[in-house]
């Protein structure tokens, strides 16, 4: 039994024990009378006496406006900013030698993720130390060529095709020492003889391996991705938020934010980007907030989420939460009449906040309405009670 029926049938108790309390055999006409008169008129009109309005503790009040937290709704997904997200491929295709990581698994930047093997990385690094060699000749005869160009015994021309040589090898040197770097080979490795078949692909990140596209044996090309790597601590959100709300939204306001399926606190964020375009053919338009600490290790990429963005004070019209009942799933309250008369008004709810409720009734109610504000369900469970007695 919900907490909900506990309250109401113990209210409803009440109501027959205050009943039943004044009840003596002389005075059973009049008690009867009483009880007739505590009934409902119509189906959303409650009679009740003042008696019984003293029993129930019953308190009147008007509603007013006050300032609560203004929250727009706001649909969305986890994302991952590109700079935090990292697809992995071979400069140079070749064999899968070995994939030292599993799918799920944490790697440090520059952690190996796999060896690729391929010939033609011998033949890059003998044209490098064949480009070496070159480069040290023509240093030698640029310095034969200057000398004599001192001295003027040799021609001009030799000296200055001298020069042009070996800016000519110092280029090109620099250039495959770049080449063999990318590949993760090391030059200086290379002029002490350590001449490798294999290359290693590393994470050029730190995070958790998404994906692996590749397996022992098959042949990776040049720009296929090898790995996906995602680094899950600068988690986003992404929010979609509806044309006639987004002049309320500004950098820096807070966002609480939970999972559909994960039970818990709402989570915080904070709004560090506005759309400025429409999502599409919607009147819709993206709004990007930051994860608060992000060390939650269960949030994951592409996650929907149901958020509440704070987007500063507002006056609302507002009455006590223990004003408004819940009634075959409407929210209702109840408006003084008559002197022992009640209608239950249903109204929509919004922001709750400091003990009040931001409330809109469906119809437009008088003027300084007087509204139960404390023993709304004392009322709402007499309404119950005669409603059985019909039955």
């Amino acid at each position: 039994m919900t907490a909900y029926k506990i309250k109401i049938i113990t209210l409803c108790g009440l109501i027959s024990l205050a009943a039943c309390s004044k009840q003596t055999p002389a005075e059973e006409p009049e008690t009867a009378a009483t009880e007739a008169a505590a009934s409902t008129t119509s189906p959303f009109v409650v009679t009740f006496s003042e008696e019984q309005q003293k029993v129930g503790s019953i308190e009147l009040g008007s509603i007013e406006n006050k300032p609560l937290s203004a929250r727009v709704a706001a649909n969305g997904q986890l994302q991952i900013p590109p700079q935090n997200k990292a697809s992995i491929n071979p400069l140079m295709g070749g064999v899968v030698r070995s994939i030292p990581v599993k799918e799920g698994e944490y790697v440090q930047k520059g952690k190996v993720l796999a060896t690729i093997q391929n010939p033609e990385l011998i033949k890059l690094q003998e044209e490098y130390l064949t480009t070496r060699n070159q480069l040290r000749f023509a240093e030698q005869d640029y310095e034969r060529q200057r000398t004599l160009s001192d001295e003027q015994v040799g021609s001009r021309k030799r000296f200055e095709q001298a020069e042009s040589d070996v800016q000519v090898q110092r280029a090109r040197l620099k250039a495959l020492a770049m080449h063999l770097a990318a590949m993760g080979i090391a030059p200086k490795n290379v002029e002490a003889g350590q001449i490798t078949s294999t290359m290693a692909i590393t994470a050029p990140i730190s995070g958790y391996v998404r994906v692996i596209d590749v397996n022992m044996g098959s042949y990776a090309q040049p720009g296929q991705q090898m790995f996906e790597i995602v680094d899950n601590h600068h988690l986003h959100l992404e929010l979609s938020v509806f044309e006639r709300d987004f002049s309320k939204m500004k950098e820096g306001q807070k966002v609480l934010f939970t999972l559909p399926n994960v039970a818990g606190e709402p989570l915080e964020a904070e709004i560090f980007a506005l759309g400025r375009a429409f999502e599409g053919d919607s009147r819709m338009v993206t709004v990007h907030a930051e994860l608060e600490n992000n060390k939650n290790a269960n949030l994951l990429p592409g996650m929907y989420v149901n958020a509440q963005i704070l987007a500063g004070k507002q006056e609302l019209p507002v009455l006590p939460e223990e004003s408004v009942v819940r009634y075959k799933g409407k929210h209702y309250v109840f408006v003084k009449e008559g002197p022992s008369t009640f209608r239950m008004q249903e109204v929509e709810t919004g922001i709750a906040e400091n003990g009040f409720t931001e409330i809109h009734p469906l119809k437009e109610l008088p003027a300084q309405a007087q509204v139960v504000t404390k023993g709304a369900y004392y009322v709402l469970a007499e309404k119950m009670k005669s409603e059985v007695a019909e039955d």
